[in-house]
């Protein structure tokens, strides 16, 4: 198992980090994400959009701090974590896919799709079970 962090697990924590910016601050403002995607928003969708900023806050700094940290061991929890979301939200999508207008499906599964790619790459590099990409 490599010990020190390579350069693609750096790289997959910094892409995480600027997305992660990205969709904290569009579903901490509903109203924003709503007019992007044609919602239109209601208290309930309100308090919901904010509780997933949360969780997208919290995964962003996760990826923040895994880019900081200098050995595999401090941050591999949080890959399998992200690597467990990421999967998790698949299923969500697909059981919620009529929920939801269609172009912010197709961004999250674009977007989640690179990550778990990114992820799922990362973690296998680091656990020996892959060659280093980069």
């Amino acid at each position: 198992m490599a010990e020190e962090i390579l350069k693609f697990t750096k790289l997959t924590f910094l892409i995480h980090f600027i997305l992660g910016v990205v969709f904290t601050v569009l579903y901490w403002i509903p109203e924003v994400t709503g007019l992007l995607f044609g919602i239109t928003t209601t208290p309930s969708l309100n308090s919901s959009s904010m509780t997933i900023a949360a969780l997208f806050l919290a995964l962003t700094v996760s990826s923040l701090l895994g880019f900081l940290a200098k050995e595999w061991k401090q941050v591999k929890i949080i890959v399998i974590a992200e690597i467990v979301w990421l999967v998790a939200s698949f299923i969500n999508l697909i059981i919620n896919f009529a929920a939801a207008p269609l172009s912010m499906n197709i961004l999250n599964l674009i977007v989640g799709l690179v990550l778990l790619v990114l992820f799922l790459l990362t973690f296998l590099q680091q656990e020996d079970k892959l060659k280093p990409l980069l």
